[in-house]
């Protein structure tokens, strides 16, 4: 795993996951509430700070649902 030192470029990754055949993959390392590291896909860390629709899934743009057509007649309700 490589590591950037902080303040290197804000949004972007900072943790590479070495893979064989000298692919490497951004990753971000979480600890657990059990104490143990998990390694997070790079796109997946950042799903989780989406802000979240009614039904779970992550909002569209700066709007308050993910677009389906339950969450955006639920709205009006």
């Amino acid at each position: 795993m490589g590591h950037r030192p902080d303040g290197a470029g804000g949004e972007r990754p900072t943790e590479w996951l070495a893979l064989p055949g000298g692919r490497v993959r951004p990753v971000v390392s979480l600890a657990g509430e059990d104490g143990q590291v998990e390694l997070l896909p790079y796109a997946a860390w950042l799903a989780r700070l989406r802000p979240l629709c009614r039904c779970g899934r992550p909002r569209l743009g700066s709007g308050q649902t993910c677009g389906r057509a339950e969450c955006i007649a639920a709205l009006g309700s």
